[in-house]
């Protein structure tokens, strides 16, 4: 299972905020906005002036906003890639997902193999990936991984598709092949869970102990011992593994801003432990400021369907 949610979104979005602040020294978003918005009075609306302020209204959550914006550019100029990527991401974080299959299929269509092409698969990956289409997302996925195989976050993304259809050995594959590529010690992590959920134990507990003699930070480490020692049968030990992982959680989760993969860790570590309802906040939380992996919304849906059945058995 992952814990570690699409970090690509992210990525393009930090490079086109790059872009858009080349003339100034501004503190924050808003002010771009501001700059942007006389701009826009003074010389007239562009495409590129355009982008640039969604841009930095997607920084601040206004996807509404960023739309209006990037439908203004696409007036433009109809094929920019750019403009035609961003407006689909915003559509996705509308709850558009029509809209967004929609945009990101018509760029695919005006644009060649390579990089450019290569993200717009991505970002229609993902909306096929929350139209649960998940084998049409795998293979956008595998398809642009081909065209541009550099990309760790892509192949994080890829990996939680193979976990959703159960395909356990071509997760693993996937991720190997993804290490020999890339080198991420991000997908050393992942292909750990991923030989965990294949029943390969003796694989993932060498992994496991290397890093935990060798990390700073552990309690990630002690909850994937605790997992292999889970179903092992040895219990009282992984109990022990999972009572020092939320040791150290609670002294790393800060309680006026909490990191999100904390909290989902912090989540996973006490729904081990038996404790549900602990870990059904700390997983809503997690879910609430940003965690979108599949593997927390199926946490979530199967503690739904045991508090519904639980409820069913109590009225009979």
């Amino acid at each position: 299972m992952s814990r570690w949610w699409p970090v690509f979104r992210a990525v393009a979005l930090g490079c086109l905020v790059a872009l858009s602040r080349f003339a100034s020294a501004h503190e924050g978003p808003e002010q771009e906005i501001e700059e942007l918005t006389e701009r826009i009075k003074k010389e007239g609306e562009s495409g590129e002036l355009l982008i640039q302020r969604a841009i930095e209204y997607k920084v601040l959550g206004k996807y509404a906003e960023a739309a209006k914006d990037l439908e203004r550019a696409l007036q433009f100029d109809a094929n920019s890639i750019l403009a035609q990527r961003e407006l689909s991401r915003n559509y996705i974080a509308l709850g558009k997902t029509n809209e967004a299959l929609q945009t990101a299929s018509r760029a695919l269509k005006n644009t060649s193999e390579g990089p450019d092409h290569a993200s717009l698969l991505i970002v229609r990956a993902e909306i096929l990936r929350d139209q649960r289409e998940n084998q049409k997302a795998l293979e956008d996925a595998d398809k642009a991984i081909r065209e541009n195989p550099g990309n760790v976050e892509w192949y994080l993304f890829r990996s939680q598709l193979h976990a959703a259809l159960k395909q356990k050995k071509e997760r693993i594959k996937g991720l190997e092949e993804g290490l020999k590529e890339t080198g991420g010690g991000v997908l050393e992590a992942e292909w750990v869970e991923a030989l965990i959920d294949n029943s390969q134990y003796a694989a993932a507990l060498a992994k496991i102990e290397t890093e935990l003699k060798e990390s700073r930070v552990q309690s990630t480490w002690l909850i994937r011992r605790a997992q292999v020692r889970l179903a092992s049968g040895r219990t009282n030990e992984a109990q022990l593994d999972l009572e020092l992982a939320l040791e150290e959680l609670g002294k790393r989760i800060n309680t006026t801003s909490p990191d999100p993969s904390l909290l989902a860790d912090r989540g996973l570590a006490e729904e081990l432990l038996g404790r549900k309802e602990d870990a059904k906040k700390d997983y809503e939380s997690a879910r609430d400021k940003g965690v979108t992996d599949e593997w927390l919304r199926e946490r979530l849906r199967a503690m739904k369907e045991a508090e519904d059945l639980e409820k069913k058995n109590e009225s009979k």
